[in-house]
């Protein structure tokens, strides 16, 4: 089996214990993808080799959620792995269209404002309810995965299915953070600019203006993660 391991961190050890297993090192076109260090990585991997099954091993034990493990599991994983004793988690991934570009993530899609000290302004339309004239530094479109990540941090809690939508410093008035179903759309448009929209840690953003349009939705591609139960 053909092995690519994704880390900023030493990898040493890990390769060591690929190598005991038989498993084969790889750079390019890869069968399992072995991500190690923190979130930043794990949404990295995806980007990079996306849909490839990934088995990802934390640096920290107080970060770990579902499909993730720590440094110490290593082995046990990759026995069952070689034994083919294990499972596939699929995971979804939403896709953000703006100006005829695509931007896709596995944690969220956010809309921020591109100027600190001005608040971008937009609406929202989703699933038969609209949101108008808001106004703040933006807004965070979340799947289930990434909803114990940024979408938490801005009010948002945990769920298991669907979208979610929350919002980043919203200036005029408090709105709760909500779910739409998975098959749902959101349409943002922006009244006043410039704002960025972002997919996860991706450094490439797309800047847009007064009048444009940002449709937000389920991508038709998934994440897929080793899990071992």
């Amino acid at each position: 089996m053909k092995v690519v391991v994704v880390s900023k961190l030493n990898t040493k050890k890990i390769e060591r214990i690929l190598e005991k297993f038989n498993l084969d090192i790889v750079k390019k076109n890869p069968e399992i993808v072995l991500c190690y260090g923190g979130d930043g990585t794990v949404l990295y991997s995806e980007r990079i080799f996306p849909r490839l099954p990934k088995i990802v091993i934390k640096k920290s034990s107080s970060t770990c959620r579902g499909c993730e493990y720590v440094f110490d599991y290593l082995q046990e994983i990759l026995k069952r792995v070689v034994k083919g004793k294990y499972k596939i988690v699929e995971e979804d991934k939403l896709i953000a269209i703006t100006k005829n570009k695509k931007l896709i993530g596995l944690n969220e899609i956010q809309i921020h404002n591109k100027i600190p000290t001005r608040a971008v302004r937009f609406s929202i339309k989703t699933n038969g309810k609209k949101l108008k004239n808001l106004f703040g530094d933006g807004v965070i479109i979340s799947t289930p995965y990434g909803s114990t990540a940024y979408y938490s941090s801005t009010g948002g809690k945990p769920f298991k299915k669907g979208i979610g939508i929350s919002f980043n410093n919203l200036y005029n008035g408090k709105i709760k953070s909500f779910v739409v179903p998975e098959n749902s759309k959101v349409e943002i448009k922006i009244l006043r600019g410039p704002a960025w929209v972002i997919a996860d840690n991706y450094e490439r953003f797309v800047e847009v203006d007064k009048g444009a349009k940002v449709l937000v939705k389920k991508a038709k591609e998934k994440a897929r993660f080793v899990d071992i139960g």
